[in-house]
């Protein structure tokens, strides 16, 4: 109907390990993005993914998005899901957040990608029963040590 809001931005703060982490390590176990579709089984359109960093400097990152509730690697280990985990998880694909792409603020920085710059569109879908999709973050760059809530995943969607 002419009320209803068809976008919205979803925040996610993984509480993150506050132990040093190295190039290629999963920073936390699969986070849930809520209401990520409308209906249950539902799809959504996925404009923009930004993320707010309390670091000043942004470390490159990969953004992998997934349709069902699965448990991959653990916080802190290197990424290496299995064939098993990643076919369960029914991945629907990833972004590359690229430092070269961040605005410094100072003690913040914040960095974005448009789907214009990956596949056009990134649809997300929801598993049956569900209005969640789950992702999971990668560090691409060198070491770095973050507070627990230093991240906060944007996830700009419309329904």
């Amino acid at each position: 109907s002419f009320h209803e809001n068809p976008k919205k931005i979803i925040d996610v703060t993984p509480t993150l390990r506050t132990d040093e982490y190295a190039e290629n390590d999963i920073l936390f176990n699969k986070q849930e993005i809520p209401k990520a579709v409308k209906e249950e089984g539902g799809c959504s359109k996925l404009l923009n993914i930004t993320v707010n960093s309390e670091k000043a400097t942004f470390k490159d990152l990969h953004v992998v998005l997934f349709q069902e509730n699965q448990s991959l690697d653990a916080a802190g280990d290197e990424i290496s899901v299995s064939a098993a985990d990643g076919t369960a998880a029914k991945m629907l694909g990833w972004y590359s957040l690229t430092s070269g792409g961040n605005c410094d603020l100072g003690n913040f920085t914040t960095t974005n990608v448009g789907v214009i710059t990956q596949v056009n569109p990134f649809l997300l879908q929801a598993a049956s029963g569900s209005t969640s999709c789950y992702f999971i973050a990668i560090l691409r760059d060198s070491a770095e040590t973050y507070g627990a809530d230093d991240l906060t995943f944007r996830f700009h969607i419309e329904y």
